[in-house]
């Protein structure tokens, strides 16, 4: 169930929607990512699957279905 909040503090009734679109997606096991990958996530990544920075971003781009 999502929850809208009355805007406080100034802020928008957009910016707590955003909010709330956040919190339900959360709440259904999804997270937002960025497109591109960091470096740090790239090394963490790489770590992570004991193969290079360039396999884990190739990985990366899978996961997200975008071309590499």
């Amino acid at each position: 169930m999502v929850t809208i909040h009355n805007a406080p503090f100034g802020r928008s009734n957009a910016f707590n929607l955003s909010l709330a679109l956040i919190e339900a997606l959360g709440g259904a096991g999804l997270t937002v990512v960025s497109v591109q990958p960091t470096p740090a996530m790239l090394e963490a990544g790489a770590r992570a699957g004991q193969i290079e920075p360039a396999a884990a971003c190739r990985v990366y781009a899978a996961m997200l279905d975008n071309d590499v």
